[in-house]
């Protein structure tokens, strides 16, 4: 795994580098051992100002992944509600940074949360497309509103891998690429309307489309 190391100007002025809890510790650990991981660009998520992550999502592993291509960041990411039904599955993913959310029908207090962590400097990593419609108009220019009303910036991310761990991964090890673009940087008098959310979403489809062109070295 390569990461570019943040100067200390950069970890002092984000609230989202912070050391691992013992959990992602050893999870990283494991994670480790099933893949070969290329990270490129993961200098774009530091800096003053929160940011909201948008990726590609191809299976249920790709959001660790991800979290894990950000460390020694947190990252803070929606999950489906279900998810949290049992006290175990709730533990393990509120341990990585997950919070719940009906994807269905996403409620007004999940999207104040979202926009209250952006503001306070996190990292909140969303899906835009989903698993079946990559092309999901309505809810990439969801993500473009949260970015507006939290006046954040958003990062554009790449997942290249397989959708899920398997056991028989500690003898293949596959490769995993997560490639994270420069920032969309809003202009400080945008305002959360849909037009402004149109144009958004407009610029952050084409930049994840160039983050899933390049090729890490």
């Amino acid at each position: 795994m390569t990461t570019a190391t943040p100067s200390s100007d950069s970890a002092s002025a984000s609230p989202a580098l912070q050391k691992p809890n013992l959990f992602v510790r050893i999870l990283r650990v494991l994670m480790s051992r099933v893949a070969r991981v290329t990270v490129t660009g993961a200098e774009h998520l530091d800096g003053p100002g929160g940011k909201i992550v948008v990726c590609n999502h191809v299976g249920w592993s790709d959001p660790l992944w991800v979290g894990y291509a950000a460390l020694p960041r947190k990252l803070h990411q929606m999950a489906k509600k279900e998810l949290f039904e049992t006290k175990l599955g709730a533990w393990f993913v509120s341990s990585g940074g997950g919070f719940p959310v009906d994807r269905g029908s996403p409620t007004t207090a999940t999207i104040r949360q979202v926009v209250s962590l952006v503001q306070a400097g996190q990292l909140v990593l969303i899906f835009p497309g989903g698993t079946r419609n990559a092309e999901n108009p309505e809810a990439k220019r969801g993500a473009a509103t949260i970015a507006l009303r939290a006046k954040g910036q958003i990062v554009p991310a790449h997942f290249d891998g397989p959708g899920e761990i398997r056991a028989s991964h500690f003898f293949t090890r596959p490769r995993i690429r997560i490639t994270f673009g420069p920032p969309i940087v809003l202009p400080p008098d945008a305002t959360a309307n849909k037009e402004s959310a149109l144009a958004l979403t407009v610029a952050m489809d084409e930049a994840m489309k160039r983050v899933a062109e390049q090729r890490p070295g």
